[in-house]
């Protein structure tokens, strides 16, 4: 009786020992199991990004007569900001520039738009523009210290502020007036926009050009505008 016992202990303890490993095993695969299955978006890394920064910098605008012969040049120099969202090696940017130019007309006549011809040596312009491109881009080069970026967009910019004196062929001077500046330049302007950038730490630098859609002026004799631009600027 007492070896039977015995074995009936021992056959109690194995089937306990058993039940208990198969339960703990049957956990670990569970768990094995959910981490197999868990979706991949959880392990990419892949988030959108936001970055947001400011620029300043120089540009120049080249005025091109319809005959081809003719062009005359602006230079000025401008600031803004930028918003840009970035996954892997795609981004999207949008911007808030302000430009300030000046440019010398040379050799036309205003004919189409204020009723009378008004014939001028030099229209001396000065004015204040606000540019809101929206760009698409991609990345050729993303290391964590240095990125080299290619993008092209739309960009709206909306004329703010005109000052425009012109002097005649007589060596008079003659300020337009504000309705006489109204019927004469456009309010709004469209470009398509191309450019290169390097982010170098948390230091940007950029090349942009901009092909004006139509042209700043209602004026026949001027076509779009060829607008160059040099920023630098930081991410916050």
């Amino acid at each position: 009786m007492k070896s039977l016992r015995i074995i009936i202990t021992l056959i109690l303890l194995t089937n306990a020992h058993f039940l208990w490993a198969q339960e703990d095993s049957s956990g670990v695969e569970f768990d094995i199991y959910k981490k197999e299955r868990k979706p991949l978006f959880f392990k990419t890394g892949s988030r959108l990004h936001l970055q947001i920064g400011g620029q300043v910098g120089a540009h120049l605008n080249y005025f091109r007569y319809k005959n081809g012969i003719q062009s005359d040049e602006s230079a000025g120099y401008q600031g803004g900001f930028f918003f840009r969202v970035s996954r892997q090696r795609a981004f999207v940017q949008f911007e808030l520039n302000f430009l300030r130019s000046r440019v010398f007309l040379k050799n036309g006549i205003f004919n189409s738009e204020i009723n009378h011809n008004i014939p001028f040596d030099q229209l001396n312009l000065k004015y204040h523009t606000v540019g809101m491109p929206v760009i698409f881009g991609a990345y050729a080069v993303k290391n964590p210290l240095y990125k080299l970026r290619f993008y092209t967009g739309i960009e709206a910019e909306f004329l703010t502020k005109v000052n425009a004196t012109i002097v005649q062929n007589n060596n008079e001077v003659y300020r337009l007036e504000r309705k006489e500046k109204r019927q004469i330049f456009r309010n709004t302007q469209f470009s398509y926009q191309v450019g290169m950038g390097m982010d170098i730490a948390l230091f940007i630098f950029d090349v942009k050009y901009s092909l004006g859609m139509r042209s700043l002026f209602k004026e026949d004799y001027r076509t779009q505008t060829h607008l160059f631009q040099f920023t630098v600027g930081a991410i916050f």
